[in-house]
């Protein structure tokens, strides 16, 4: 390899080594330490005069060099310390962004945000402005009160001209070593820091709203199992714990919850726990229908308006309401099929009927009627299946004298 080859690895290398901060520090603490040197130097011209002048004159230097060190630390510290973004300081909001996590209100609901105490950016901005205000307005006078200080450290330094002059010298040369210093370590550092804190408190509340989540789906599960395969002497849930365990359940809990009750609730009408199962459904349904706040799904009225009618005695009223709700959300969403809830409907509101099958209707309960109907005819596939010639709605049919053909009117 080429003498220009290898100059050209050795330059691409350092162009993709990471950029450290410690480099920058690092040399700075190495100018101190030669200010020190320095110092020490100084002191070696009083070693004649014995070890105890010698470390008088030392030790005066160091503790001058690291009192203006701390100085212009501090100084620059307050220059340094980074603000925060994105927070209204008056009101307390956050004015960024929102991340992802903030989108999906379903999976992560809102909790209590604490936004980062910005005292230390109020003193850090205070403190600047006075100090820039007060050195502007003293900028004649602070030369002169640099060489009265000056001349005092100078007494300890040996006195004389000479030890005024290193004595200035200490102070600007260590005060400017400490401001770049802490200046850069603040702008460096704190933010990496602060960083790292928020990172760590958000993964807190993460965890703390994934135990929650967690927590929350495993009592809605436990309690549409007792619901749905409890026995004749188990004590079931209260309607309100049931509403209130699935209302804090995830989205895709309720899905499955959903499934169980809508299965408990097909079960035969001759198996001997069927009125349990039914009940249980039903309270299962009024939970997700009590946690649907913005009235979305149409399938949790449904199922229970079907539900209501399966129990022994049936609630056909309220099962009437129900599938009129389910309707009513299904039209406002613009959802396509679901003609069985008509069919539905039509057969609660005839089975409301005393001997039904016996005698013909008034005229505008029948016209009512024969609304739904229609409209469930025009599912011509499922029509079949629905109007079976044993069922309710056909044997009011037979009895109002209604046929296909009045079905087929628009």
């Amino acid at each position: 390899m080429s003498s220009q080859e290898r100059t050209e690895s050795k330059a691409e290398s350092k162009e993709k080594s990471p950029f450290s901060y410690n480099v920058a520090l690092r040399r700075l603490v190495y100018v101190a330490i030669v200010g020190c040197l320095f110092v020490v130097t100084y002191g070696s011209r009083y070693g004649h005069e014995g070890a105890a002048s010698f470390l008088s004159i030392v030790s005066v230097g160091l503790m001058t060099g690291g009192a203006a060190l701390l100085s212009g630390g501090l100084l620059g510290f307050l220059f340094g310390v980074p603000h925060t973004r994105g927070v209204d300081k008056g009101q307390g909001k956050d004015t960024g962004s929102k991340n992802d996590d903030e989108q999906d209100g379903n999976e992560r609901p809102p909790a209590a945000k604490y936004r980062p105490n910005t005292s230390l950016e109020e003193i850090s901005d205070w403190l600047t402005k006075i100090l820039v205000g007060v050195g502007l307005v003293q900028i004649k006078i602070l030369p002169g009160k640099l060489l009265d200080l000056a001349a005092y450290i100078a007494k300890g330094l040996g006195g004389g001209d000479q030890a005024q002059a290193f004595a200035l010298t200490v102070l600007v040369y260590f005060s400017v070593c400490g401001f770049v210093f802490g200046f850069l370590w603040a702008r460096l550092y704190l933010p990496r820091w602060f960083q790292e804190a928020d990172t760590i408190q958000d993964l807190e509340d993460k965890i703390s709203r994934l135990e929650k989540r967690q927590y929350a789906d495993a009592r809605a599960l436990a309690v549409v199992d007792q619901l749905i395969n409890r026995q004749a002497d188990d004590v079931a849930p209260s309607e309100e714990a049931t509403e209130k365990a699935i209302k804090a359940a995830s989205k895709s809990v309720r899905v499955q919850v959903f499934g169980r009750a809508e299965k408990a609730a097909a079960t035969s009408r001759d198996a001997e726990d069927f009125q349990m199962k039914v009940q249980g459904a039903i309270s299962i349904f009024r939970g997700l229908i009590k946690g649907d706040d913005e009235n979305q799904y149409h399938r949790n009225h449904s199922e229970l308006s079907y539900a209501l009618r399966r129990k022994k005695p049936p609630d056909l009223p309220e099962a009437e309401k129900e599938i009129t709700k389910a309707i009513d959300i299904r039209n406002r969403l613009g959802k396509r099929g679901w003609r069985h809830y008509e069919f539905h409907r039509a057969r609660c509101r005839i089975e409301q009927v005393p001997d039904y099958d016996k005698k013909t209707g008034a005229p505008a309960f029948v016209q009512e009627v024969l609304n739904d109907l229609r409209l469930a005819y025009s599912d011509g596939e499922k029509w079949p299946r629905w109007h079976t010639p044993d069922s309710s709605v056909a044997r009011w049919m037979v009895a109002n004298k209604i046929d296909e053909a009045a079905l087929k009117q628009p």
